[in-house]
């Protein structure tokens, strides 16, 4: 199983916006490349991350993703952060 970024980032998108219109806004893309995003996350994970209702609902596995995802999304930072001071 292979996750894209992209997906990973736009499902933390939608949680840190509160929706979906707010989310694909800040990514700069429309709502439903973001709603495929997710929803090709959703079928790589094998269960839905959303219940798609306003507002949305995570589910239990997008609860645990989502905590994931920041993890994942610190680890980058971190590792950008130290290949940048090894650059200087």
């Amino acid at each position: 199983m292979t996750i894209d970024p992209k997906g990973i980032n736009g499902f933390l998108a939608i949680v840190e916006n509160g929706n979906f219109e707010k989310a694909a806004k800040k990514l700069g893309i429309t709502t439903s490349a973001l709603s495929i995003r997710v929803s090709t996350l959703e079928k790589i994970i094998g269960e839905p991350l959303l219940i798609r209702k306003r507002p949305f609902i995570l589910t239990e596995t997008g609860h645990i993703l989502y905590e994931h995802a920041l993890q994942l999304r610190n680890l980058e930072i971190s590792l950008i952060e130290k290949i940048s001071k090894i650059a200087c």
